[in-house]
């Protein structure tokens, strides 16, 4: 499956998503990002929606189920809710976040950065994709999905946020579980480094007078796998280029990149310290000062604590679907999610999790069973109905106490 942000394929399934969503009897608000909000409209329109949601784009040579299960579960919640007559207390919406896999235009999670208040939109449509002949504000403006509501959570805010997503990891299939109820998300930073060092004939250049900007680099991208296991973390080089490269030639150009991830923000800067000080040892260990590192962080998405209620009203979900056995688990997902943008804004955010065969992701291997796709499903609308019956007794204990004069406030 390759369906990257803001490509005709994109454009194709994001269409699809939007008359699929009017049949239901929603309202489809495209924002300035291009990220898709259909609301049910319910009982009171004075709060934000309850949002369910994910993304549709995925990576070059992704799987089936990353993102769009989240989507597609969220528009069948709204669906039955139709369906069933339910008649919600807050309006329901299911969002489709524009380039959370961050493939195409790096990094990810754009769409609900910029919503959030975590990325300017001007720096959004200017980013650059990967092969450099376009931008993501020219291909918005292409797929004709650059809409005109505010990407802002305070103009267009939600109550609560829910995402349903395949782990991406091995843990709940090793234990045999169905539901993992996410109560937390560790910390991600993703840096680009350049490393500059002498271009020099491989045969006539003494070893002890070179500069190889591609050995002082792989030294970097040993020490990050070091670090990483010491302490508990995720590092990861996932790119690695060599300016002019040519088997008779010392490098003297080299970039990659470095994915850190660890539960600990602190653990993360101690990290990435020790990284910069081995950059800086590395320099100095060239008497001639050829060797010279420059690293940027290009992203970073902070570890956080999910909503308690929400996450409560999941795992409620989930022993109603499960049973109170050994079926669901609290966990914290290791992977970037658009939820832990939305959760920045102070909005409720929690997420879902179903196993993921042999916890492969990114992959055309990427798999889960149908019947915990449906297990998941299942949760994510009782959830949803779990909120919004807190909600309704929020607004009825407020109008109780000020005598129907002031709105009910979020949770």
């Amino acid at each position: 499956m390759m369906r990257l942000a803001l490509t005709d394929e994109d454009r194709l399934v994001r269409d699809w998503l939007c008359d699929e969503a009017r049949t239901i009897g929603c309202e489809v608000i495209i924002d300035q990002m291009g990220s898709i909000f259909a609301v049910l409209p319910g009982e009171n329109r004075k709060l934000p929606p309850i949002a369910m949601g994910s993304h549709l784009d995925t990576q070059p040579a992704g799987g089936r189920f990353d993102g769009v299960l989240g989507v597609l579960a969220g528009l069948e919640v709204l669906r039955s809710v139709r369906e069933c007559g339910i008649k919600p207390h807050a309006s329901l919406a299911v969002v489709c976040w524009t380039n959370e896999e961050g493939s195409r235009f790096v990094p990810g999670c754009t769409g609900s950065a910029v919503w959030a208040g975590h990325t300017s939109l001007r720096s959004a449509h200017a980013r650059a994709s990967s092969c450099g002949a376009t931008t993501l504000g020219a291909e918005l403006d292409r797929i004709a999905y650059r809409g005109e509501t505010a990407a802002d959570h305070r103009s267009n805010p939600l109550s609560a946020y829910m995402e349903l997503h395949i782990e991406q990891g091995p843990r709940l299939e090793a234990a045999g579980q169905t539901i993992g109820v996410v109560d937390a998300i560790q910390g991600i930073r993703w840096f680009q480094v350049a490393v500059r060092g002498e271009r020099a004939h491989s045969g006539a250049t003494p070893m002890a007078k070179r500069a190889d900007a591609l050995l002082a680099a792989s030294k970097v991208v040993v020490l990050v796998a070091q670090l990483s296991v010491q302490h508990g973390a995720f590092g990861t080089v996932g790119t690695l280029a060599v300016d002019n490269a040519s088997p008779n030639v010392i490098s003297d150009c080299v970039s990659f990149s470095i994915d850190l991830r660890h539960p600990s923000e602190a653990v993360l800067s101690e990290i990435e310290e020790a990284v910069r000080e081995h950059m800086r040892a590395l320099e100095e260990g060239d008497a001639e000062g050829r060797i010279k590192f420059a690293m940027s962080r290009v992203w970073h998405s902070p570890a956080q604590d999910f909503d308690p209620v929400l996450v409560e009203c999941i795992q409620r979900a989930a022993a109603t679907v499960c049973g109170t056995g050994e079926s669901t688990q609290r966990m914290r997902s290791h992977a970037g999610h658009d939820s832990a943008l939305v959760g920045l804004t102070g909005t409720p955010a929690a997420m879902i999790f179903v196993p993921s065969r042999n916890g492969i992701s990114h992959a055309p291997e990427e798999w889960t069973d149908k019947e915990d796709c449906v297990a998941g499903a299942d949760t994510l609308f009782q959830a949803v109905l779990h909120y919004d019956d807190l909600l309704r007794q929020r607004t009825l204990k407020t109008e109780v106490k000020d005598g129907g004069q002031r709105p009910a406030q979020r949770l």
